[in-house]
């Protein structure tokens, strides 16, 4: 019997377990699953554990893939649209396949049928349970790429997302078999498409099967349709625009073309194939669709994945959307199940709140109804900069994840719960394999044209194996290239002019003409010449300071941020530079009077002041100095039009690492640049998504984040380029099993000298904080509950509710060892207690094979202890510091959306003191 509407279910992780029982499987078409394999080296086989295939390249295997056949061949009922008499086509007065316009018909079924010499056309979505706002890989295959008078393919997919389908109450029937096409979202145009063409909007075009059905009654007075097809959200609220198409894109409120996640013209190759990631949303990103279970909002547990083929002859017949009845009686669908947007549990339980680190809110989001539904104990957890987290310490009964030891005096027990990871993620589209000219050899640096057809059938239009060191991060994380020193103008700021010599070597214009960057990227680089300065979060988090770490353990980097040149002469943006030249003092005049005069003659905003940048910033995750402006736009009365634009306007921060993710797949630059003059009042709005094609963006995220979108990831390198690595469940565990011992027994950090042979760098270590001085015996033991579960079924990798999700790797065995000793000693607790310090012990070393992770400890780093079984006060970490400067401010909340919805009971004093952490994001302009 299906669930009544909007009900409350409250075993949400024994529900979620059992939704693979639910679902048919679907037939997998082995030329489409082999496009999902783009992150496995070649002759690979998947991953024995699904999502564990996570890494640099982007993509993954899950084991929830669906393949649906255009001729339904081994569809499933709810992915079956039958070709004949029994598909009716809503909206139409009850008229099926067979009314449509017979030419349609037969170009259809020439270019996707399976009598079209390629087997028919299959679509495969590599993860179709378990969902919430992510990426996905759509990928297709047997399509006749129909090619056009310049030889090019024709053939084309729009893939979107719809709700499903209203029942006779006018709310979401859970038992539909399809989806009802106003229930999509399409017709924002997305960043393939035009938004002037009729195909790429929700146009209905005068399709003769609309005649006598209530989308016409609804508007009789039109005489030939020229209508868009409404949008009917989950809500049930309609929206449709009479005087124009693009409705979404203008007017409508649910979706438009900034947060659209559709595809309006996905072409084949010239073998009839293609793949692309493909944004997932839920409610909480797409109201409007309503996907994933929440309690406070009218909501569905399934939604629909849409594919429209389509091809320039069929548009000639047809020219209007997708939408129309005439081509929708064409797609291809394909049922998503969603996770529940809320982490609930049943309120009748009693609550236990923790609070902490951004970087485990994925992993948090899997745990909590699994440790609801095992443990039955109610668990929230708000995102907080890992400062205030800390802070939060002093509380009694108080739980904390935090990556860094708590104040001196907190007299906190450690326990490991996750290894997380810091990524510079990337959506950049690879102009080098979008097709083969007579230069693609010599300016991408491939040896021959099997080598670019090689690297383009493995990269699917993006690069996936871009290399960075740390001082070209520093160079892009301090606007020292040409490119990046918008919105100054080169007479407001005279060193940045393109070629310019007058004071001395001349600035590089962008990262890809950079001799360092091209040594470690010789080929397939594409667009990335563009790339801005990385989108950053403004929260204060500790994975910021470990990026910081990272760079100032680096002796190249650290000379470049002190204003030392590199090999080939390039120098930091001055306004960025410490001016210490600590690593060239025999250079160190002519450079500090050089950088003199670049900051004296430069046009500076009034009332900046200047002062030298100290390292790691006191004041910002990410310093920003507001060293530049682009000047205001004056009317005819000399009043100002358009206010000045500035450094942060250009270079906007955003929220946490999740939103910064999300930018990223999106091709969502930070901008805010965009001037809207019908605004009220008129303001600078955020730019638009860069087109595909060329899209160029970089982040700086979680790996949990990167995973989550398929995002590829840059590896990182030694300053030579002989060794790197990337973020993968491998080399996060060799880091951790090189991680260096701290002051406090049972806390380690990255180890200041990287392994970049196997030990992935920017790894950290996320610890369950419990201050004993503090905790009751019935807390105590509640936690020691909620460690057990996280340190074994939560380190269990998969997709599935209580798993440890992608873009984390599972506890090392001496990591897991800790985890056992401080739930013995939770459990042994009969009250608040003191303990006097111990001094750190050296981490046990397992026996095993050689290749253990365990077994590799370095004998020189310093190992964290994993046998005391005092707990001393914690003192700071030794090396460079989070800075600890506050200002007053907001915290921001996590993009994820899920922990606003997160039981909260007794969360006023977190949310008290996370109303007095700093916000240094601007404020995001929409």
């Amino acid at each position: 019997m299906p669930l009544p509407w909007n009900t409350r279910r409250v075993h949400t992780g024994t529900r979620q377990r059992r939704a693979g029982r639910w679902a048919s499987p679907l037939a997998a078409t082995a030329a489409v699953g082999a496009l999902l394999l783009l992150s496995l080296p070649p002759g690979s086989a998947a991953p024995a554990v699904p999502g564990t295939d996570w890494g640099p390249a982007g993509s993954m295997v899950s084991d929830t893939a669906a393949t649906v056949a255009w001729d339904n061949t081994n569809n499933a009922p709810d992915s079956t649209v039958p070709r004949g008499a029994q598909q009716q086509l809503p909206h139409t007065a009850g008229k099926s396949y067979n009314d449509v316009d017979k030419r349609l018909r037969d170009a259809a079924a020439a270019a996707f049928g399976p009598g079209n010499g390629r087997t028919g056309l299959s679509l495969t979505v590599s993860q179709t349970r378990n969902l919430q706002n992510q990426s996905v890989t759509v990928s297709f295959s047997g399509a006749d790429p129909a090619a056009g008078a310049n030889g090019a393919s024709t053939s084309y997919l729009q893939v979107f997302q719809c709700w499903g389908k209203p029942g006779a109450d006018n709310k979401p029937d859970p038992a539909a078999t399809e989806p009802d096409p106003a229930t999509c979202q399409f017709g924002a145009t997305g960043l393939d498409g035009d938004i002037s063409n009729t195909a790429h909007q929700r146009s209905l075009l005068n399709d003769p099967l609309v005649r006598g059905g209530d989308w016409e009654a609804a508007d009789p007075v039109s005489p030939t349709m020229n209508l868009p097809a409404p949008f009917k959200a989950v809500t049930g609220e309609q929206t449709r625009i009479s005087d124009g198409f693009n409705l979404s894109e203008y007017r409508n409120p649910f979706f438009n073309r900034t947060t659209t996640n559709e595809f309006s013209r996905f072409l084949s190759s010239e073998q009839g194939s293609g793949s692309r990631t493909f944004e997932v949303q839920s409610g909480a990103e797409a109201s409007g669709l309503g996907c994933g279970h929440r309690p406070d909002a009218p909501s569905v547990a399934k939604c629909w994945l849409v594919a429209v083929p389509r091809t320039a002859a069929m548009d000639a017949i047809l020219p209007a959307g997708p939408l129309a009845p005439s081509l929708w009686a064409m797609r291809l669908q394909v049922p998503l199940q969603f996770q529940d947007v809320a982490a609930v549990c049943p309120t009748d339980q009693a609550a236990t709140l923790s609070v902490g680190s951004e970087a485990l809110s994925a992993a948090m989001k899997s745990w909590i109804p699994a440790v609801c539904d095992t443990k039955k104990f109610t668990l929230g957890f708000s995102p907080l900069a890992d400062l205030q987290a800390r802070t939060q310490l002093q509380q009694p009964d108080a739980l904390a994840f935090i990556t860094r030891p708590a104040p001196a005096n907190v007299n906190a027990l450690y326990v490991p719960t996750a290894l997380a990871g810091v990524v510079i993620a990337m959506t950049i589209d690879n102009a080098c394999t979008a097709s083969f000219t007579p230069y693609t050899l010599a300016d991408c640096g491939y040896r021959d044209k099997a080598e670019w057809e090689a690297d383009k059938a493995r990269s699917a239009g993006l690069v996936r194996d871009l290399k960075l060191n740390a001082r070209l991060l520093a160079k892009l994380l301090t606007q020292s290239y040409v490119q990046h020193t918008a919105p100054a103008a080169a007479a407001d700021a005279p060193f940045t002019k393109p070629g310019s010599t007058s004071y001395g070597q001349p600035m590089t214009y962008s990262i890809q003409n950079d001799p360092e960057f091209r040594s470690l990227n010789p080929k397939g680089l594409g667009s990335s010449g563009n790339v801005s300065p990385p989108v950053v979060e403004g929260l204060r988090s500790d994975a910021a300071a470990a990026v910081w770490d990272w760079l100032l353990n680096d002796k190249d980097a650290r000379a470049f941020l002190d204003g030392c040149p590199d090999p080939s002469g390039m120098t930091i943006n001055p306004f960025y530079s410490t001016r210490s030249y600590g690593e060239c003092q025999e250079q160190a005049t002519a450079l500090d009077q050089l950088a003199s005069r670049k900051i004296s003659e430069t046009k500076t905003p009034d009332g900046f002041t200047y002062a030298p940048v100290s390292y790691p910033s006191e004041g910002a995750a990410y310093p920003q100095v507001y060293w530049a402006q682009g000047q205001a736009i004056r009317n005819g009365n000399g009043t100002i039009d358009q206010p000045a634009l500035t450094v942060g306007d250009q270079y906007a921060r955003v929220q946490d690492m999740a939103a910064a993710a999300q930018n990223t797949v999106r091709a969502q630059p930070a901008a805010t640049t965009a001037w809207c003059a019908d605004c009220s009042p008129p303001a600078y709005k955020s730019v638009p998504r860069q087109e595909y094609g060329s899209r160029s963006i970089l982040s700086i995220t979680d790996a949990a984040s990167a995973a989550k979108f398929q995002l590829p990831t840059a590896q990182l390198c030694n300053v030579s380029g002989a060794q790197c690595i990337g973020a993968t469940t491998t080399s996060m565990q060799a880091a951790a099993a090189q991680f260096e011992s701290t002051e406090v027994p049972g806390v380690g950090r990255p180890a200041a000298a990287p392994d970049y042979a196997k030990a992935y760098p920017l790894t950290l270590p996320i610890y369950g904080a419990v201050n004993l001085a503090s905790v009751s015996q019935t807390q105590a033991a509640t936690f020691a509950g909620l460690f057990s579960y996280i340190s074994t079924e939560g380190q269990k990798p998969g997709f599935s509710s209580g798993m440890l999700p992608p873009g984390y790797a599972p506890l090392t065995p001496p990591l897991l060892q800790l985890a056992a000793t401080g739930i013995q000693k939770l459990q042994s607790v009969s009250g608040p207690q003191q303990t006097e310090p111990a001094a750190p012990q050296p981490l046990p070393m397992e026996s095993g094979t050689s290749g253990d992770v365990a077994s590799t400890m370095p004998v020189t780093a310093g190992p964290i202890s994993a046998t005391t079984d005092t707990v001393p006060a914690a003192a700071p970490a030794a090396g460079p510091a989070p800075a600890a400067a506050m200002v007053p401010g907001r915290t921001a909340s996590t993009s994820s959306a899920w922990p606003q919805y997160t039981l909260v009971i007794g969360l006023a004093a977190a949310l008290a003191s996370a109303a007095a952490a700093p916000l240094l994001a601007r404020g995001r302009r929409k």
